[in-house]
């Protein structure tokens, strides 16, 4: 169990803003260890770097990350599968793009997703009735194809669970245990098992060994409906699932602040600030629990 905890700070939830308000936002809450976005919001995402970005754009980030005093440790990538109808290929030609970035900036971890229909919105889920053997079959030969690559570039793709086959954990211990490669693995969030109706504890024990990346936030849920909130301000219960991360994990712990409305950069600010403060409180009674 590592003493110090390496805090980040995840691109969604800031991605109206451009890279040096990002950088600067998450250097001044103490989140220096940030997450940008690569392939997968580019349309939407201000906080970005091109998948076909030249040498001279990676050298303008890290320039502008060093002189903020921030460090570009994760990428956040698309979708390794892509879905048209019941057509599915893979995209490895993309996301070998983004690995090589990835090892320019010295990004080391990649977030990724599994599928993504894209002749639907970037939110979309794909629902249980179409998970498939087939499809499984499909990411397992892209992913290990991946896998294969990343390892060379000392680089790791960690799959965020986001519906579909990742939606479970037991869903996506069945695609890991078809890829054997150290370099792929898990950034776990909690709150999007909880969202989706997954209990995040029990989706932990399954895939805890590969857990390589974290995002953290809250999920309540009142009148019928469920949203999103600042880590440590909705119903999931935590102690459990801190002190297993603590027990298994050793990496970036990623605040996720996400907000639907009034995302201003001091209402991002405050509530991935309120995260930090709640997890902290979190951990150190996880660690004197122990």
């Amino acid at each position: 169990m590592s003493a110090s905890i390496t805090w980040g700070n995840a691109s969604y939830g800031f991605r109206e803003y451009g890279l040096r308000e990002f950088f600067e936002a998450s250097k001044r809450i103490g989140a220096t260890a940030v997450e940008i976005d690569c392939g997968w919001l580019e349309e939407q995402s201000q906080n970005k770097i091109s998948v076909d970005a030249s040498a001279e754009d990676v050298a303008d980030v890290k320039k502008l990350a060093a002189e903020v005093g921030v460090n570009v440790l994760a990428l956040g990538g698309g979708a390794v599968v892509g879905l048209e109808g019941d057509v599915a290929r893979d995209r490895c030609d993309e996301l070998m793009k983004v690995i090589d970035l990835a090892d320019s900036l010295e990004a080391r971890v990649i977030r990724v997703f599994t599928e993504h229909d894209f002749t639907h919105s970037k939110h979309y889920v794909l629902p249980a009735e179409r998970v498939t053997d087939a499809l499984y079959e499909t990411l397992s030969a892209a992913f290990n194809k991946l896998g294969e690559y990343a390892l060379s570039k000392n680089v790791s793709l960690a799959i965020e669970n986001h519906g579909g086959t990742s939606a479970t954990g037991a869903g996506l211990k069945r695609l890991l245990d078809m890829v054997p490669y150290p370099s792929v693995g898990v950034t776990y969030d909690p709150a999007n098992y909880a969202y989706g109706g997954e209990d995040p504890y029990a989706a932990l024990q399954a895939v805890k060994d590969r857990v390589l990346y974290t995002h953290w936030k809250d999920v309540a849920r009142t009148d019928g409906k469920v949203e999103y909130r600042a880590f440590g301000e909705g119903d999931i219960d935590w102690p459990p699932i801190i002190r297993t991360v603590l027990a298994e994990f050793q990496g970036i712990w990623a605040i996720e602040y996400e907000r639907k409305v009034d995302s201003t950069l001091e209402t991002l600010m405050d509530g991935t600030k309120r995260s930090i403060g709640n997890l902290t409180a979190a951990i150190a009674q996880a660690r004197r629990q122990k």
